[in-house]
């Protein structure tokens, strides 16, 4: 199994993964988990999710023609970057969240860890997990080979980086051929 590359994906990324009905039922879920104030969106991808959000949104990618849609989207709040590094000091960030990301990362921990890292203590972190089950990997969401995104390896991540699950939540992947169910974990920083 390849992963698909989001350089030559981004152009047709929305139309092909639910678009905005998607992104309006992953927004409203991730609402309920945050706390009021701004957010930092890892792994933004063209930024449908942030936009829907209703509150400031910063989001960074690794792709450029991803972050190339976000920017129409969230104007002057996108930057590149990896998500093992993101650009925030350590202890500044209120709120995070990684939708669609832990599936992909052949290491998910470094992901884990690194939000931990940037997180202020109370703070919270929203990602999903268990995607591979939600996609019965359907032709064209294929995850990276090895990764791992199931819901206990990822609280027993956060845990072992200080994070303790606070709420969760899911959403249907409505606009697609088929309407799996996302899960939801929200974390709080100890």
């Amino acid at each position: 199994m390849t992963m698909p590359d989001y350089e030559v994906e981004a152009a047709r990324y929305d139309s092909t993964r639910g678009g905005e009905p998607r992104a309006r039922a992953a927004a409203a879920a991730i609402e309920r988990l945050l706390p009021p104030g701004p957010v930092l969106d890892v792994a933004v991808g063209t930024g449908i999710v942030a936009a829907a959000v209703d509150r400031p949104v910063v989001g960074v990618d690794l792709s450029i023609a991803m972050l190339g849609n976000a920017v129409r989207r969230l104007p002057g709040r996108v930057a590149q970057a990896d998500a093992r590094r993101l650009p925030a000091r350590s202890g500044s960030v209120a709120a995070v969240t990684a939708i669609w990301l832990l599936h992909l990362m052949p290491d998910s921990e470094a992901v884990v860890r690194e939000v931990a890292r940037v997180l202020r203590p109370g703070g919270v972190f929203v990602c999903t997990v268990d995607k591979r089950a939600a996609h019965r990997l359907a032709e064209g969401n294929p995850a990276m080979p090895g990764a791992r995104d199931e819901r206990a390896r990822v609280q027993a991540l956060g845990a072992r980086y200080g994070l303790a699950v606070c709420g969760e939540g899911s959403f249907v992947g409505h606009g697609q051929e088929y309407e799996p169910v996302f899960p939801l974990l929200a974390f709080t920083k100890l």
